[in-house]
């Protein structure tokens, strides 16, 4: 099953169709697809964020290359850089351009804005503690500032993608 979407994907000629990059890239596509948070962690090289080049240049709804991705959602990447200076507010700040984006859109049925976060484990040794504001938007797609019991429905939420060199604290990767 993997292979397949692989192969309908345009991928360079010096690129190596390896285990970790079919399981990445068909982790992705579904994650993103459904929604599900998901954090990738593995060694530098270990074709993370090729996976999430691949899928960029690929998931393209109905302007996809491939009759297969063409019946998959369309795919806008909202990437942010952690490092040991991110902030909860700025976390927060990718979050809400890409809601806004994905609302604009119209039919969530055909595309879906993805949160990137990139080597989120920096962000971990902040002491800012930027990451404690996934844990309400990734359960249930709040910032988690409201005494309501506002849930936000899958459909509505924004597709989430972690990406580290290196575990991270279990509360986080559970979501």
């Amino acid at each position: 099953c993997q292979e397949v979407f692989l192969d309908n994907m345009k991928l360079g000629n010096n690129i190596a169709r390896n285990a970790a990059l079919r399981e990445n890239v068909f982790m992705m596509l579904v994650c993103i697809s459904v929604r599900i948070p998901l954090f990738l962690i593995g060694k530098p090289g270990s074709s993370k964020s090729l996976a999430k080049s691949i899928i960029l240049n690929s998931m393209k709804g109905q302007n996809s290359g491939s009759e297969l991705l063409k019946g998959l959602k369309e795919v806008q990447i909202f990437s942010y850089q952690c490092s040991q200076l991110s902030t909860s507010e700025s976390i927060i700040k990718v979050f809400d351009q890409a809601k806004k984006v994905q609302d604009q859109s119209g039919d969530k049925s055909k595309f879906v804005s993805v949160v990137v976060l990139d080597e989120v484990g920096l962000a971990e040794d902040s002491p800012n503690l930027p990451l404690k504001v996934l844990h309400p938007l990734l359960e249930d797609g709040t910032e988690g500032n409201s005494y309501s019991i506002d849930v936000v429905e899958r459909e509505e939420r924004v597709a989430f993608i972690g990406i580290s060199n290196w575990a991270l604290d279990p509360a986080k990767m559970n979501r």
